[in-house]
Order: C-alpha cells, then structure tokens, then sequence
C-alpha cells in the first residue's frame, strides 16, 4: 500500500497525513511483519528524529481504528503487535504460539450470533484470535 491511497484513505475519514502518521505508516511499510508500539517508536526515532512515544501509541490506536492497521495480540500477553492491514474485508487471525506466524482468516464469529443473544446492544465489534501450531513448527518438532 503506497502513501498517496493511505492519504486518501485519511482524508475520506476526516483525517489529516500528520508527520506522526506519515513516519509510522512509512516504518510500518518498510517493515516485514509485525511490530509492538515499542519497536515502531524506536524505528521512527532512529530515522525521523524524536516522536513521543504516546503520540506513536494514540497514532496505532487511530489508525487501528479507522481499519488501515491491523492489531493483534500475537504471544497472548496484553502486548499488541501491528501491521497495514492486508485485507479490506473484516477479518481475524489465525496465529503460530511458537514463531509467531499471523495469517488473517475470513470467518467471524460475530456473524454466528442471534438477534436474541445481541439483543439491547448495539455497534457492536469482535476482537477474536486462534492460536496453534503452524505446518512449519509441527514439521520441526516431528509431529
């Protein structure tokens, strides 16, 4: 994902490409894989000078929530992990406990619930992970 479609994606929600953003965005895209609001505010310092770390933290929590970052949280400690969001369609994780490896998957459970069992709420939202043991790792450990 570029930065012009990231911009444009901001503008449609009300958002301006802040330096902030524009620095994080560009470390999350030059970045394989994950990475926790730590390992991103040292990135972004390293080459675009001082950034607070809760200005990186308030910007993860932003663009989580506008749907251009995904936010998982991988080792299963409260420690969340983010990446561009990859899919456009709502969707979850499938996650590796041993190396860490995060493959979006297309089901929701949100989608199974009734009308009765949601009834009096509304806006409602999911946060849903599953965690196992990769092809890879069960080949290594011989299973």
């Amino acid at each position: 994902m570029d930065l012009s479609s990231l911009k444009q994606q901001l503008a449609a929600k009300g958002y301006k490409m802040t330096r902030p953003r524009r620095v994080i965005l560009e470390a999350l895209a030059q970045k394989p894989g994950w990475g926790t609001a730590k390992d991103l505010h040292e990135e972004v310092c390293n080459h675009s000078g001082h950034i607070d770390f809760s200005t990186v933290c308030r910007n993860l929590d932003t663009l989580t929530g506008m749907e251009i970052l995904c936010r998982v949280d991988r080792d299963n400690n409260g420690i969340f992990v983010y990446c561009l969001r990859e899919m456009e369609e709502h969707h979850h994780h499938l996650i590796c406990r041993c190396c860490g490896k995060t493959s979006p998957m297309d089901f929701c459970p949100l989608s199974q619930l009734s009308l009765v069992q949601t009834e009096g709420y509304s806006e409602l939202e999911c946060r849903f992970e599953v965690y196992g043991i990769c092809h890879d790792c069960q080949a290594k450990q011989g299973n």
